[in-house]
């Protein structure tokens, strides 16, 4: 009797003492230190809803199982231990593995744990109802198949809990052993005595006596309680329905969770990397294996983002190894065999395979496969896994910020000054950040070829006479220093706008004020805002005013209450675009414009219909992308085809060049007529200078007199800035079905320019602007007087260029984009683009203030980065743009399973139950 009493307060005491743990570490650190700015991150977005329902379940089980047991099991002892051991504990420590451990969940391990978490709720049903089945109605009947059900998966789960836990229970408790019978815990207790006897020695005891119950009694109590409640229930269903009933229902319970285990323990990237380390040479294997994409997509994400999936890799798992072998000092073989079992018992979290080089693995073989970068064709899977691990993006916008909604623009203005044919356009933004982050936003957009952008200014306020201005640097020297300033540390204001293509142009502006940041509450004068204007000079077309076509925006969105004014008058009815399309105009005539700039005189001659021509006994070479995602614009590309074979190849002659991915041959077709689109399987990937290159192998010695490469929209991302663009001596036009390409980079760029090609949507546009642009050379050939350039034909004009030695006149505002054209001329003239001749180029555009393919501008705000500028622009790289993909560095979570675990000091050993508690916490940063 004596014995059973004392049992009982020992039960109690263990209850209530851990439960006073528990209260205090929920409510004293947990909830003001981890939990507010958990709840907060996941209000924000940064983090998954996953984490706030996870934290406020580790703050109410300790309270609600307080509540239930000093309301229902006060006086029985036993119903409450079985509370502790059975629920309690369990879950509490399920959420603070599940909120600091565990990452992205895979089907495999979210099945274990939500079997663990069903089997806690069933048990602590049965603790507080018992077996449903002794009421006699069909609910409870019911009922009583569900907790057949959940208690057959019980007695298995009990037991492999209760195993895992033992691997780490039996070192423990040497720890513990050790670290008692050392009596160094008596110099502990001795500077307690002497310094806070009380406090001390209370906590001391606690922390003993509670880490001795918990992490030792627990893997047997749990074993114990859940084989043991298992049993219970099995066998009042047996004796009320019968064993053979009992039997088909447990069995077929487990028989259908293992082939649930089964069929999800198998992980998909073992398939992808083996479909893919051969390469299809045949239309047939292509498209088989084009067939199996989603298969292949599946692995190859899984392996990519392998590290925020899993714990670690089955290969780098050694941590039981080594505590083992810390503290046992037992012989390899048998270390090995302990860290086997142990890998096998948690093999729904271990990856199979190596975690950093099938990451890269991935990534290559999923960019040569999809014809797209990882980053961003599956940026929601990714975001997804780092908000499941509570790691942030960089600062700096990138393929993962694509259409994220951090930036709320709030305000937009758009003003048009009219100037007979041409005008000059004004957008005004103003930016509200919805995050506690300092942001960067990034457009990348399009104008038509002869518009010119003449002015870019940053703003904590939207008065223009505080407003900073823009500088004109070269574009190396300006992307350099811009790169330098985007750090979350320190953030100071700039802003830089380039021209990475004929017609695109790429905006980025950093830092976007945080809606709030701690401790600057009291500052009226902390800026919470940014306001950005930005100018350009466009020529009349089809009576439009002609706006910037957004091609992708990062971090910045926009709703129906962002307030938009065109010229001065308030407008509503769209909330998708960025802007429209154009601004009508008057349908005044176009007329010729004739500018001298220095040693050179522009003249823009207008064009009507009559003046177009297609070409005549022309020779042309067309290159196809055959790359995936040219797939996509099947459609497309046999309408253009079929066009040049209707319109041109009866009075031209056209070869056509088919190019192919990595480990095929290009193909050489001298009858173009023979080809048909629908025949041709689109695969793998392939940038410009890879078709070049292929072209000018194939060729020969065939001359032709342009070249017209077909692809889409092209996957810029994935260029490789290490080999040289190769050199044509005949124009190269581009023809970009579908759209623009975002961007090119810079030799691919200056080659276009420099043999006096271009782009275009549209193949009938090129054959037009070539032919017209002969005409218009061999009309100044037959002239009697001086022979000036043809330039180009565009947007309606015929552009030409001459040397000068007239003195300057008053343009009246057509400079820039005159000075724009000259730019396009100097550069077919300096193919050699040394250091003086881009000097010479970059000197035009700073004297016109307008963005060149050479000139950047840039907005500064301070001394230090004026100098930094002013250092970078005397640099002999001034000129050398980094070429930017947009991909981001990923910070991967660390591995808790790959440790050189050490034996704790025995003097430490008393506070493992709140340090267990920190070690966890800093294994993984919340921010």
């Amino acid at each position: 009797m004596n014995q059973t009493k004392t049992l009982h307060s020992v039960f109690k005491l263990i209850f209530w003492v851990w439960n006073g743990t528990f209260l205090g570490v929920v409510y004293l650190w947990i909830l003001p230190f981890v939990a507010v700015f958990v709840m907060v991150a996941t209000l924000q977005g940064d983090i998954e809803l996953e984490f706030t329902l996870t934290i406020l379940a580790l703050i109410g089980v300790p309270t609600v199982c307080t509540v239930i047991a000093g309301r229902y099991f006060r006086q029985r002892p036993v119903e409450l231990i079985r509370l502790f051991y059975g629920v309690e504990a369990p879950l509490f420590l399920f959420c603070l593995v599940r909120l600091f451990i565990f990452r992205e969940l895979t089907p495999a391990s979210r099945l274990v744990l939500s079997t663990i978490l069903i089997c806690i709720a069933a048990f602590f049903i049965e603790l507080l109802w018992g077996y449903f089945g002794q009421k006699h109605n069909k609910l409870y009947q019911f009922l009583s198949g569900i907790q057949l059900a959940t208690h057959s998966l019980m007695l298995f789960t009990g037991f492999y809990v209760g195993v895992f836990l033992f691997y780490y229970a039996v070192p423990l408790a040497v720890i513990l052993l050790r670290g008692f019978f050392s009596f160094q815990w008596l110099t502990e207790l001795w500077w307690s005595f002497t310094h806070d006897f009380l406090l001390s020695f209370l906590i001391l005891t606690i922390l003993f006596a509670g880490t001795a119950t918990l992490f030792l009694g627990m893997p047997s109590a749990f074993v114990a309680l859940y084989i043991h409640s298992g049993k219970r229930i099995l066998c009042n269903f047996s004796a009320q329905y019968g064993r053979i009933r009992t039997a088909k229902i447990s069995l077929g319970i487990v028989t259908l969770w293992m082939v649930f285990f089964i069929n999800f323990s198998h992980q998909p990237q073992g398939l992808a990397f083996e479909k893919l380390a051969t390469i299809p040479q045949t239309e047939q294997q292509k498209q088989e294996l084009l067939a199996q994409s989603p298969t292949i997509r599946k692995g190859l994400v899984n392996a990519y983002l392998s590290a925020y999936r899993y714990l670690g890799a089955v290969k780098d798992s050694n941590s039981i190894k080594a505590l083992y072998q810390n503290i046992f000092n037992l012989p390899q073989p048998l270390l090995d065999k302990i860290q086997n079992s142990y890998n096998q018992l948690i093999s729904p979290f271990l990856y199979q395979g190596d975690l950093d080089k099938d990451s890269e693995k991935a990534e290559k073989l999923y960019a040569n496969f999809f014809d797209c970068s990882i980053q961003k064709r599956e940026r929601l899977a990714i975001q997804y896994a780092l908000k499941s691990t509570a790691i942030l993006d960089e600062a700096k916008a990138g393929l993962l910020n694509i259409n994220q909604k951090k930036v709320w623009l709030a305000k937009q203005e758009v003003n048009v000054q009219e100037q007979g044919d041409w005008a000059e356009v004004e957008i005004y933004e103003h930016y509200q950040n919805q995050t506690n982050d300092v942001e960067e936003i990034f457009y990348s957009f399009s104008l038509p070829e002869t518009a010119v952008i003449t002015g870019l200014w940053l703003g904590d306020t939207n008065n223009k006479a505080t407003r900073f201005p823009f500088t004109v640097s070269p574009r190396g020297a300006a992307q350099k220093v811009y790169n330098s300033q985007v750090r979350r540390e320190r953030p100071v204001d700039p802003a830089l706008l380039e021209q990475v293509g004929t017609q695109h142009y790429r905006l980025r502006a950093f830092p976007i004020p945080p809606k709030s940041l701690s401790g600057e509450q009291t500052n009226p004068n902390s800026p919470r805002a940014m306001h950005l204007w930005l100018t350009y000079k466009v020529l009349r077309q089809d009576h439009q005013w002609l706006l910037p076509k957004l091609g992708e925006k990062r971090n910045i969105f926009w709703t129906n209450s962002t307030e938009r004014i065109r010229n001065h008058k308030r407008i509503k009815g769209f909330d998708q675009d960025w802007l429209e399309m154009s601004l009508a105009t008057s349908q005044q005539p176009l007329k010729s414009h004739e500018v001298i700039l220095a040693d050179y005189k522009i003249t823009a001659q207008p064009l009507v219909q009559t003046d177009y021509v297609l070409p005549q006994g022309k020779k042309f070479a067309i290159i196809l992308d055959t790359s995936r995602s040219m797939g996509n614009h099947q459609q497309e590309l046999a309408q253009t085809l079929d066009w040049f074979k209707n319109n041109i190849l009866a009075n031209n002659q056209g070869d056509l060049y088919l190019t192919a991915p990595e480990g095929n041959q290009p193909q050489f077709i001298d009858n173009l007529q023979q080809f048909q689109v629908n025949q041709k399987t689109f695969y793998g990937t392939l940038q410009i200078k890879e078709m070049l290159r292929q072209f000018i192998q194939l060729k020969g010695n065939q001359q032709y007199d342009s070249i017209v490469l077909i692809s889409d929209e092209g996957s810029y991302e994935l260029s490789e800035d290490k080999t040289g663009v190769p050199q044509l001596s005949v124009p190269l036009w581009i023809v970009h079905l579908g759209s623009l390409a975002p961007a090119y980079e810079d030799g691919t760029l200056k080659m276009i320019q420099n043999n006096g090609g271009g782009v275009e949507t549209d193949i009938s546009e090129v054959m037009k602007r070539i032919a017209t642009t002969e005409k218009l050379t061999q009309n100044l050939a037959n002239s009697p007087q001086s022979k000036p350039t043809v330039l180009t034909v565009a947007d309606g004009y015929g552009w030409f260029m001459e040397k000068n030695t007239e003195k300057p006149t008053n343009s009246q505002g057509f400079d820039p984009i005159a000075a724009r054209l000259l730019v396009r001329g100097l550069t077919q003239k300096t193919s050699d683009q040394q250091l003086t001749e881009l000097d010479g180029i970059h000197a035009i555009a700073k004297t016109y203030n307008i963005v060149t393919p050479y000139s950047s501008m840039i907005v500064l705000v301070n001394d230090e980065q004026r100098q930094a500028l002013k250092a970078a622009e005397a640099s002999q790289d001034r000129f050398n743009r980094q070429f930017e993909t947009g991909k981001e560095q990923l910070n991967k979570p660390n591995n808790p399973l790959n440790t050189n675990t050490s034996v704790p000091e025995p003097r430490m050993i008393f506070g493992l139950g709140i340090i267990g508690l920190l070690i966890i916490v800093n294994s993984r940063k919340i921010r």
